[in-house]
Formats: C-alpha cells, structure tokens, sequence
C-alpha cells in the first residue's frame, strides 16, 4: 500500500475514534441538548438506535437502486428477504416513491443523532483548548466524521459490493416499509409539482 494512502487511512480512523469518544463524553457529561434534559443514557441509545438505522437506510438505497435492473430470478431461491425487498420497491413506481421517503428518514434520522449526540453552547470537555472545541464541537465536525462515516458512507460503500446481504434480512424490510409509508402520508408530495 502506498504511504501516502495507508497515511490518509490512519488518520481518518484516528479522528473517528477521537469524535466517536469525544461525543459520547459529552452526553454522558450532559452535555448534549437532549442529555441535559433526560438521562444520559437514553441519549447514548438513541444516538445509536439512529446511527444504526442509518446505516440500512442508506446501504438500502444502494443495494435497491443497484438492483433494480438485475432479473430477481436470478436470487430468488438464494435471498429470499432481499427478493422480497426487491418485489415491492421495483413495481411501478415504487422505487421512485422509496426514495422520497428515504430522504425524509435520513434528514429525520440525523436530527435525531444531532439532537442526542450534538453539543450545547458552551461546553467543555476534559478542558480541551477554545480552538479544539471550536472545530471540532461548535462548527461540528466530530458530528460529520461520525454520522458520514459510521451512518453513511462505509454502509453505501459496503452495500454497493453485497447488495443481496444488505437488504437480505428483516431490517430492510421494515426500513423500506417505513420510507413507503413516509411517502403514503403525502408529507412529502409537492416534490411530485416540479416532476
């Protein structure tokens, strides 16, 4: 492996395990805006009930819009759940009305991990320098690296490769279920004007 590359791998997992403990000390500090008000410990399981849900939201949308041109013959016997998955999302225009609902649980989801995990005005943590806190808390960076990386991007990534595994299993049933159901309410419908 090139260094340069092995260099930028290091860093990036040395950052978010730095985010990862610094905003989990935060809410256990009560520092956060919902371990203020309730006990830190429901902060700390919602923050990653969220995450986690994430993650299949978003490894969701890559391996359903991944397979939508693959014939479901071909998986049927092999992944039952992801032909399931497939059977519902890809009729009509269902795989249009998946999406739509999903974006409305992503911006929902990561609410929730901001809102849990996200720092109040002012806080410290293991007296940090001003700078430090400022870049990392106030400007929101430890919340980037840790939703992007951990809820986002490694999920897309992985289920892109293994999109049968991904969606082969009774999460992503319920999560597409969800996102569909979403998308029924009619909450979302304007953004059928501009169509």
């Amino acid at each position: 492996m090139h260094p340069v590359t092995m260099f930028k791998r290091v860093y990036s997992v040395v950052l978010l395990i730095f985010s990862v403990i610094c905003i989990m000390a935060l809410i256990f500090n009560k520092m956060t805006g919902l371990s203020k008000d309730v006990h830190p410990a429901l902060a700390f399981i919602l923050i990653w009930v969220a995450i986690l849900w994430l993650t299949m939201v978003e490894g969701g949308q890559a391996s359903l819009v991944g397979l939508a041109p693959v014939n479901p013959d071909l998986y049927k016997d092999s992944h039952p759940i992801a032909y399931q998955c497939t059977q519902l999302c890809h009729k009509g225009d269902n795989l249009d009305r998946y999406l739509l609902g999903r974006q409305f649980m992503v911006v929902l989801v990561v609410f929730t991990v901001n809102i849990s995990g996200g720092p109040i005005k002012d806080a410290e943590l293991w007296g940090f320098p001003g700078w430090l806190m400022g870049i990392f808390f106030s400007y929101g960076l430890a919340m980037i690296l840790f939703t992007c990386m951990v809820g986002q991007l490694n999920t897309q990534v992985n289920a892109s490769l293994y999109m049968l595994d991904y969606v082969n299993n009774y999460f992503a049933v319920f999560t597409l279920y969800v996102a569909m159901l979403i998308e029924f309410s009619g909450l979302l419908h304007s953004a059928y004007v501009v169509q």
